[in-house]
């Protein structure tokens, strides 16, 4: 698990795909509510990265000065559209959740 320190030490970090693929540079990052600790970051993708999608990070990791997630680009540009502002709502997180399979915990906030 990605510590708040790591990611503290990566500020405009780039965000990779499974397969080393850049999704996009870092924009936010949403911590679990109950545990403090890191659930989800934003990534912005597209042209002058104006869309901002959201991804995981259970099971991603530090490596260099990138942050590795196991999911191929092409599923994180394709991720719900969900606004990323300060809070994730219950819907939201449900979505991202199905979205990528992962198992449901407490709802993130930025």
């Amino acid at each position: 698990m990605i510590t708040q320190a790591q990611l503290n030490a990566l500020y405009d970090a780039e965000v990779v795909d499974q397969a080393g693929e850049k999704v996009g540079p870092l924009d936010r990052v949403y911590l679990d509510n109950a545990t403090g600790d890191p659930a989800w970051v934003s990534v912005r993708t597209g042209w002058f990265a104006g869309r901002r999608v959201f991804c995981p990070l259970a099971n991603a990791e530090v490596v260099g000065t990138q942050i590795r997630v196991p999911y191929p680009v092409a599923m994180i540009k394709d991720a719900p559209e969900i606004p990323a502002d300060e809070h994730l709502t219950e819907d939201e997180e449900e979505q991202l959740y199905d979205y990528y399979a992962v198992d449901e915990g407490p709802a993130p906030s930025a």
